[in-house]
């Protein structure tokens, strides 16, 4: 499946303080993963990202944010969307961060996409006991 690849501003402005090199192994980086999924092997790509929230939006669908760990210290904040009237899955990068601001960023961009969406957290209760 062709996978279609859109960046936003701040992402771009995520990107450039690294140097030259830097951005070549991040996108290189990047552009492996999304390799992979557009491969019949999708949980690959599933193992090296995490959802940080269970987001049910209007009962009926569910969040599509992830945070995908690139290296050790960088973590790209993205969605992804299957697309099937256009048979392509569309990639939104929001964010590029570091590991310690990846739930900040998360949060912050979950936030801004799911502001028109009624959103419930999917949360486990735990009952603890004497």
């Amino acid at each position: 499946m062709e996978i279609l690849i859109e960046s936003t501003k701040d992402f771009e402005k995520d990107l450039e303080k690294f140097t030259d090199t830097e951005k070549f192994k991040l996108i290189k980086e990047m552009n492996r993963y999304f390799q992979i999924l557009s491969s019949e092997d999708k949980e690959s790509f599933y193992e090296n990202s995490e959802q940080f929230r269970n987001i049910k939006l209007n009962h009926f669908y569910d969040s599509t944010i992830y945070s995908l760990k690139i290296n050790d210290e960088q973590r790209v904040i993205l969605t992804i969307d299957d697309d099937p009237i256009f048979g392509c899955i569309l990639v939104t990068l929001f964010r590029l961060v570091n590991t310690a601001e990846a739930h900040k960023a998360y949060n912050a961009v979950a936030e801004i996409i799911y502001q028109d969406f009624t959103v419930e957290e999917n949360q486990e209760t735990e009952v603890h006991c004497c």
